[in-house]
């Protein structure tokens, strides 16, 4: 796109972001206290979406998503966070009652403790229909929970093998990937959570981040 805009490609570096693996990591402690914090048991398996309430985030295809796996999978929970996405949110809370998925969804709002309610997920969900680089989805790899992404942005390249892609504006893909993942199991969840974590690792750390910038530094410098 800068290309088309003019910019000289020989001129250009592209770093991609970071991520903390020591902020955003597995931990069982979060994921019991969050069950509690919801009034959930233990073993409650928690679908979540971590967004601001926008049009990009999608938020209707979630739903509709929602109210299809909670007809297959009658003992999934869904966490949704984020500014705006509140109770008083009247077309989210419409959008809910309408999919009949009301009562087994958690609007939190927006959260200072991201990593934690991370962490607590069985499956993290983006259902954007536009990206450019989703920090959200390498924060909850980072904290080793399988995604379900739409195919937008870089969204699929930070997946990988380790989660599922499907097409924007499409609840049926995104309800039939999110499906998957819950009839996976736990133990298919927890290795591909795994998986997800040592991608992150391997390919965007905060690290690496930093390196990149140090180096792009030195070589105009030198230049």
């Amino acid at each position: 796109m800068h290309a088309e805009l003019g910019y000289v490609r020989d001129k250009m570096t592209v770093i991609p972001n970071g991520f903390d693996l020591e902020v955003f990591k597995p931990d069982p402690a979060s994921r019991l206290s969050v069950r509690r914090e919801l009034g959930l048991p233990e073993d409650a398996v928690l679908v979540g979406l971590v967004a601001r309430f926008d049009r990009q985030k999608d938020h209707r295809n979630f739903v509709h998503a929602a109210g299809k796996v909670a007809a297959e999978y009658p003992g999934a929970r869904f966490l949704l966070c984020g500014s705006g996405v509140t109770a008083e949110n009247r077309e989210l809370d419409g959008w809910l009652r309408a999919a009949g998925v009301r009562d087994r969804c958690h609007l939190l709002g927006q959260r200072e403790d991201v990593p934690r309610l991370m962490a607590a997920l069985d499956v993290a969900v983006s259902s954007s229909l536009g990206e450019a680089f989703p920090l959200v989805v390498g924060e909850a790899m980072s904290c080793g929970v399988p995604c379900v992404v739409t195919d937008v942005g870089d969204s699929a390249l930070i997946v990988g093998d380790t989660g599922k892609v499907v097409p924007s504006e499409d609840f049926a893909a995104l309800a039939c990937g999110i499906g998957e993942l819950l009839e996976a199991g736990a133990e298919r969840r927890s290795l591909l959570g795994e998986a997800a974590r040592r991608r992150i690792g391997e390919h965007v750390s905060l690290p690496d981040m930093v390196a990149a910038y140090e180096r792009l530094y030195r070589e105009i410098v030198l230049h």
